[in-house]
């Protein structure tokens, strides 16, 4: 699974930065994403919670 995130699309509620702070992130002002930072399930969870839909997951093969 790959998550991305749409800039334009962001309504900077924060959400996922709140539920989420190991894996999403504001660094040095830009917005990174580190899907080591929880499991699978936990940022599911989380991307699902976006009430904008500016977080999105792209199923990607096992690897």
């Amino acid at each position: 699974m790959k998550v991305t995130y749409d800039a334009n699309t962001c309504i900077h509620a924060g959400n996922c930065v709140n539920s989420l702070p190991a894996v999403f992130k504001v660094i040095d002002g830009k917005f990174v994403i580190d899907q080591k930072g929880a499991s699978e399930a936990e940022i599911r969870q989380t991307v699902a919670s976006c009430p904008s839909g500016a977080l999105r997951i792209t199923e990607t093969d096992a690897q």
